[in-house]
């Protein structure tokens, strides 16, 4: 097409000129003017750079496929979901999530990249993106890797194209910001300590008389006087003797409890 259109426009003056632009045909019978024709050489020469500058960088597309359940519908992803491609120190790439459910990145160097997907609602895996350049075209490779682990341990692969390549990542959890309140388990409840106490006391309470009903009679004889000697009735003695200490009569230096002291201190 570009060569129809340069004869096109330089052809003779007696032969019309025709101009083929984009499918249509165009025909002069006047001679073109000069401004014209420097005006169509720019307009080549500056399609031909931008085609060759276009082969020369690869172009990577993601694409967020419906992944039930956790994302039923990617066009209901927030506005400010964006991907990144982070790549040798100072080279980044951020773009935004598409009408069409894609993120574009129109043209990437020959590079190793690391891509996240930032949302608000969802967690994406993170990719590792390799672009290569050969002679004749840049190869495009996707692996999923993991955060915290070398580089080169890849994970499963994606994929691989030829200068332009797309690939389809869909998330895997789904962020979650509040915590559900958990319903009525009667395997909790029993497990509490309290109830467990409680339990425990219902049962010394209500089994203990039938448990000493059912005790031979020296057995439990035995049991009423170790109870009697037991530390609580110590303790209600010790009880006892702290509340009938007298505490004038021991700082007045007699030594004795009350009754006795005072008695001394008469007899003197």
């Amino acid at each position: 097409m570009l060569l129809e259109l340069v004869s096109g426009i330089f052809r003779s003056r007696s032969q019309p000129a025709f101009v083929v632009l984009r499918g249509a045909r165009y025909q002069h019978n006047n001679k073109l003017p000069d401004d014209f024709k420097i005006t169509m050489l720019l307009t080549l020469l500056s399609s031909l750079l931008l085609s060759a500058v276009s082969a020369s960088a690869a172009r990577l597309t993601i694409s967020i496929p419906p992944s039930p359940p956790q994302l039923p519908n990617p066009a209901t992803l927030t506005s400010s979901t964006h991907a990144v491609l982070l790549g040798p120190p100072g080279v980044r790439y951020d773009v935004p999530l598409r009408r069409d459910n894609i993120f574009l990145f129109p043209d990437i160097d020959a590079a190793s990249y690391l891509l996240t997907i930032h949302s608000r609602d969802h967690q994406f895996p993170p990719l590792r993106v390799d672009v290569e350049k050969t002679d004749s075209a840049q190869t495009i490779s996707a692996w999923q890797t993991f955060r915290g682990n070398e580089w080169s341990n890849k994970g499963p692969s994606y994929g691989s194209a030829q200068n332009e390549a797309t690939f389809e990542v869909r998330p895997f959890a789904q962020k979650e910001f509040y915590m559900e309140r958990g319903g009525f388990n009667i395997l909790s409840f029993l497990k509490s300590p309290m109830i467990l106490m409680s339990l425990v006391s219902v049962v010394m309470i209500f089994g203990l008389p039938k448990m000493m009903e059912n005790m031979d009679p020296e057995m439990k004889a035995e049991m009423e006087q170790m109870s009697s000697k037991g530390p609580i009735s110590g303790s209600e003695g010790a009880a006892s003797q702290i509340q009938n200490f007298d505490l004038a009569g021991w700082m007045a230096g007699s030594g004795g409890g009350g009754a006795s002291g005072g008695s001394g201190s008469k007899k003197r």
